[in-house]
């Protein structure tokens, strides 16, 4: 018995130590480590030799499989749509690629079944990972039951598994105070306008940025704009040239088209009228003193001006004499 698990163990080791290199993967998500409702995921992979893998898809209230074959180079690539992506629940999502093993067989599959989804050895069941509508929202457990069952003697399937967090569409403008609604620092009349912000979704969608009066809602100008991809959070920029708005109250919106309940985000934008030594006039004509109205200077010169035109008459006529 001893030296029946000996050889057993020996076996074993022989079949782990033998196994080819797993397929390097590439994943193109909203932004690292982070999948966005509704966005694209795309998942490249190399060096897959055995002629196919598959893809299987665990998280919250979700599971899917889907198998690409690879070309002469062992290239491959799943690509998830956004209406798939649109189907996925907030929380730790599991992308386990598979590869065949060198026999090009895959002796792992799912039995899925209205009570639950099995996980089969070349249709043996050997482990029940329950109902899709029971998935937590941490999958890391369902996976592990998966790849464990790549560890059996008579298997030389290969899985490699990949981690990512689904979120919700998100929106957020820099420069903010707390208030509620958010209000952006004070801008004024003349001057161009520049409003930047972060996103978490990914750099393939357009934003759509509103400013609205804040008092009417008419809509005074709007403009799509790109997302761009940045090392930790992507970012969104948005600028209106010279001469800017006129002074008012407004209110700037800016959100993504495909989904629609959330990933929008709104802020007041205060226009002040330009201002020139603490003068609220936009003219640039001097104080006049207090008490002091435009009529009282202007009668005064009126009069002088019309007294020197007499003097300049009466030289005139003096001459001529």
């Amino acid at each position: 018995m001893k030296t029946r698990l000996t050889t057993i163990t020996l076996l074993t080791l022989l079949v782990v130590l033998g196994l080819p290199a797993s397929a390097a993967l590439t994943a193109v998500t909203s932004s690292p480590q982070t999948i966005v409702k509704a966005d694209t995921v795309t998942l490249s992979g190399t060096d897959a030799q055995n002629g196919s893998v598959t893809l299987w898809t665990l998280g919250r209230n979700y599971f899917a499989t889907q198998t690409a074959k690879t070309d002469k180079k062992g290239n491959f690539t799943f690509i998830i749509k956004p209406e798939e992506t649109n189907r996925f629940s907030v929380g730790k999502y599991a992308f386990l690629i598979q590869d065949p093993g060198a026999d090009r067989s895959f002796e792992i599959g799912p039995l899925v079944w209205s009570d639950g989804i099995r996980i089969a050895d070349q249709g043996i069941i050997i482990a029940n990972i329950g109902q899709i509508s029971s998935f937590p929202s941490d999958i890391g457990p369902i996976a592990d039951t998966i790849l464990n069952a790549s560890v059996r003697p008579d298997v030389d399937d290969i899985f490699t598994p990949y981690y990512f967090y689904v979120e919700n569409p998100s929106m957020h403008f820099n420069r903010v105070s707390g208030s509620n609604p958010a209000k952006l620092p004070d801008q004024t009349t003349g001057e161009a306008i520049l409003i930047t912000g972060t996103t978490n979704i990914g750099p393939e969608n357009l934003l759509h940025v509103e400013i609205r009066n804040a008092t009417s809602n008419d809509l005074v100008t709007s403009e799509n704009i790109p997302v761009e991809r940045d090392t930790n959070t992507n970012q969104w920029t948005y600028s209106l040239n010279e001469p800017g708005l006129p002074a008012g109250s407004y209110i700037v919106s800016v959100g993504e088209q495909k989904y629609t309940t959330s990933g929008n985000a709104s802020a007041q934008l205060t226009i002040l009228e330009y201002r020139i030594a603490g003068n609220s006039s936009f003219s640039l004509q001097p104080e006049l003193p207090a008490g002091m109205t435009a009529y009282s200077v202007i009668l005064p010169l009126l009069i002088s001006f019309a007294a020197l035109v007499i003097i300049g008459i009466i030289m005139l006529v003096s001459l001529r004499k």
